[in-house]
């Protein structure tokens, strides 16, 4: 399945069991790991610089092109690197909001059979004290 459509249906499904206010926050969190593939999930294909320059002669995106294999690998670049340091809204987005949608975009994969991680090896990808550090080092 297309990341673009992972992300999609995850989206839709939660739109309506969510209040406005915390649909509008997974919203902006998916958004957000959809632009930090755009930019960042080149890095993690055998050859990215080339498979990025036809994308862009094709005027497709990563996540039109790519699978749902390549979001696990990229949620730590997404949390670890692209939030704390590329994302300006705040400590609470930052270090609640953000992993706690990619756990739980992470665990309705796993409903759906797209990965196959436990609850430990989730909380070990959306819990990280280098953000916190990070922060700090930021002035936060």
């Amino acid at each position: 399945m297309l990341i673009k459509d992972v992300f999609e249906e995850f989206l839709a499904e939660q739109k309506s069991k969510l209040s406005a206010k915390t649909y509008r926050d997974y919203e902006s969190v998916i958004q957000l790991f959809g632009h930090q593939l755009e930019g960042y999930g080149w890095n993690s294909l055998e050859d990215g610089e080339k498979a990025y320059n036809e994308a862009y002669e094709a005027d497709k995106k990563f996540v039109e092109l790519y699978d749902h294999t390549h979001i696990e690998g990229n949620v730590n670049e997404f949390l670890d690197y692209f939030v704390p340091r590329k994302v300006m809204n705040g400590k609470e987005f930052t270090l609640k909001t953000c992993p706690r949608v990619i756990r739980k975009l992470l665990k309705w994969m796993r409903s759906k059979k797209l990965v196959d991680l436990t609850n430990e090896e989730i909380k070990e990808m959306c819990e990280n004290q280098l953000w916190e550090d990070s922060l700090r080092d930021m002035g936060f």
